[in-house]
């Protein structure tokens, strides 16, 4: 695709379109939290650029406004970067890490911009890492480079230059002077485990079309920040005997009550008390402190699925604050099982032939 004229290119181009991308990323180990900020990322770039839309530049037709989001695992760490591109305008590579959102370092122009037929965004999948291929423009002499993440950075593997539109072509292998057939070979060694899937800003082109990507993807992060949930029917031990503790189940994870934990907890090493905090508007939890009953605890739940939205709510231990997962469901949060049992100190386990949760306080 970047060895032939520019006459072919587009046309080049439309055939590539086709190709799957094998190892795509989803949600991966994504938490609800970085769903959330990646969410809130594409609303402010939306509000930026306008929503997707066809612009005639003369002609055809090409995608302008937020067209294209996608979650993409760049380094294969389990957990997918968000790639945006506002066509002509720029693209953008978002990761989570750390409870923060981060943007990466990458060329704000689409490839091909302003100087070929056919501005696209290519990404070439491997069994290591995802490359963003930067550049494609062998009509001006400029480098393309396979750029990749590793740690917070964004790094080039490989780069070459393929000018062949002038009287003395030039040919370079990671910036060094080659011939047209070494360079040739350089690249089809570094593409052999490599498959490739583009995106094409041309609303002509419905094949690897980026219409539909934003909307695809705001509904992938919200399976994460507004998921169903479905009342639990898992049993629960505590110290090996039964305990009445009601819960949902939200994307494969339990989800408690803090007060029915509390106390169902009381008398035990790892009790504690739950008072609200008005003052700094959050949930203060005491450690090693009978709890206090206000009445309604360990009820059951009401039948059927209930839609649930992600809750920054603020809960301190001690003082200090925890780092929680919690929903709002029905007006109550809901806070994952294995979160609370790291902070309070009892251990979480699961028995799969009785579908049984068993919570131990040593």
């Amino acid at each position: 695709m970047k060895k032939i004229s520019k006459v072919l290119l587009c046309a080049a181009l439309t055939g590539a379109m086709a190709v799957g991308a094998a190892g795509a990323a989803d949600l991966g180990s994504l938490t609800p939290q970085g769903a959330k900020a990646y969410l809130d990322q594409i609303v402010t770039l939306q509000n930026q650029y306008g929503k997707a839309h066809s612009y005639n530049r003369l002609n055809p037709h090409i995608w302008k406004g937020l067209c294209l989001a996608t979650l993409i695992d760049m380094d294969k760490d389990g957990i997918p970067e968000l790639y945006c591109s506002a066509s002509t305008d720029g693209q953008s590579l978002y990761t989570y890490a750390n409870g923060q959102l981060k943007q990466l370092n990458i060329p704000k122009q689409v490839s091909n911009f302003g100087t070929d037929y056919c501005p696209s965004t290519e990404f070439q999948f491997g069994k290591s890492n995802i490359y963003l291929v930067d550049g494609q423009e062998i009509m001006n002499g400029g480098p393309v480079s396979y750029l990749t993440k590793r740690g917070d950075e964004i790094v080039s593997d490989f780069t070459y230059i393929n000018y062949q539109f002038t009287d003395k072509p030039i040919y370079k292998v990671n910036g060094q002077s080659v011939s047209r057939t070494t360079l040739e070979a350089s690249i089809k060694n570094f593409e052999k485990d490599l498959t490739e899937k583009s995106y094409c800003y041309f609303s002509e082109w419905t094949t690897n079309s980026p219409s539909g990507t934003v909307a695809n993807t705001i509904t992938s992060l919200r399976k994460l920040t507004n998921p169903t949930a479905k009342v639990s029917t898992h049993k629960v031990t505590l110290n090996g005997a039964k305990a009445d503790l009601a819960a949902y189940t939200i994307n494969g994870s339990n989800y408690f009550k803090l007060r029915d934990l509390a106390k169902a907890l009381d008398g035990l090493n790892t009790n504690f008390e739950v008072t609200w905090n008005a003052a700094q508007q959050r949930i203060d939890l005491t450690s090693r402190t009978a709890y206090t009953a206000v009445g309604g605890e360990q009820a059951a739940l009401p039948s059927g699925n209930k839609a649930a939205s992600l809750t920054n709510a603020s809960v301190y231990l001690d003082g200090k604050p925890l780092n929680l997962t919690a929903y709002s469901i029905g007006g109550n949060n809901y806070f994952k099982l294995r979160d609370l049992g790291d902070a309070l100190g009892f251990s979480v386990d699961w028995n799969a032939n009785t579908m049984t949760m068993i919570l131990t306080v040593k």
